[in-house]
């Protein structure tokens, strides 16, 4: 692996692709049930309370990674449009967490019982959001990329 190959923006992603995976293993959200002078919480992990998202967020995080170490390596085609992909699973991965703190996954919630959001989502935010400012940061640092000209002073 060659890290010299690699852009800020690469780093930035692969960094988010871990970031975000390991967010999965954290606690996202939190229930705390009181009743009668008895009361219990607990919480769940993204890997726990999350339905189908958990598995795409999983794969985000695997792509990103991959794509970043491939272009370590020199094993990614220059046909792939890397950035994209980064930008485009970045954005992805951001719409679903940001979903999934707005929209506790919960079904008919009886009284005193409260939910709440736990650290692993916003982690979980920061990641993914990593992996698409990393993906636009890359396609900005690319070397066929025409820089914007300035008009001619009069």
């Amino acid at each position: 692996m060659d890290t010299s190959r690699l852009t800020t923006g690469d780093i930035v992603a692969g960094v988010g692709g871990v970031v975000l995976l390991v967010s999965l293993f954290l606690p996202w959200y939190g229930v705390s049930v009181s009743a009668s002078g008895f009361s219990a919480s607990a919480t769940g992990t993204g890997w726990e309370a999350l339905g189908f998202i958990d598995i795409l967020l999983f794969l985000v995080s695997l792509a990103a990674m991959a794509i970043v170490a491939a272009k370590a390596s020199g094993n990614l085609s220059p046909d792939v449009p890397a950035p994209v992909v980064l930008l485009g699973l970045g954005a992805l991965a951001v719409l679903l967490v940001i979903y999934r703190i707005i929209d506790i996954p919960a079904g008919d919630v009886p009284d005193g019982v409260d939910l709440s959001r736990k650290l692993g989502v916003f982690i979980a935010l920061i990641g993914a959001a990593a992996v698409a400012y990393g993906g636009w940061r890359t396609n900005e640092e690319s070397p066929g990329r025409v820089a914007p000209t300035t008009p001619p002073a009069a």
